[in-house]
């Protein structure tokens, strides 16, 4: 799987689980402490975070890091 992939399957992933879990983007922000533009950017697959970052946004839904790269 190549890096834009990747990152892709990542934003869409979080993105699904933050409307399941019926949590706006402000709500991440209160939660995680990142800017509203940096989860646009990772939900669009346009910013390439860091690794301790993607677990931190990974661990808001109880999802390893495997699931969060996975096609949906």
């Amino acid at each position: 799987m190549d890096e834009q992939k990747i990152l892709e399957n990542f934003g869409l992933n979080f993105k699904h689980y933050r409307n399941k879990a019926k949590m706006s983007q402000d709500d991440v922000v209160e939660l995680t402490g990142f800017s509203k533009p940096y989860i646009s950017n990772v939900e669009g697959a346009k910013h390439n975070i860091s690794l301790v970052n993607a677990i931190k946004m990974a661990n808001l839904f109880n999802k390893t890091i495997e699931e969060m790269i996975k096609e949906l």
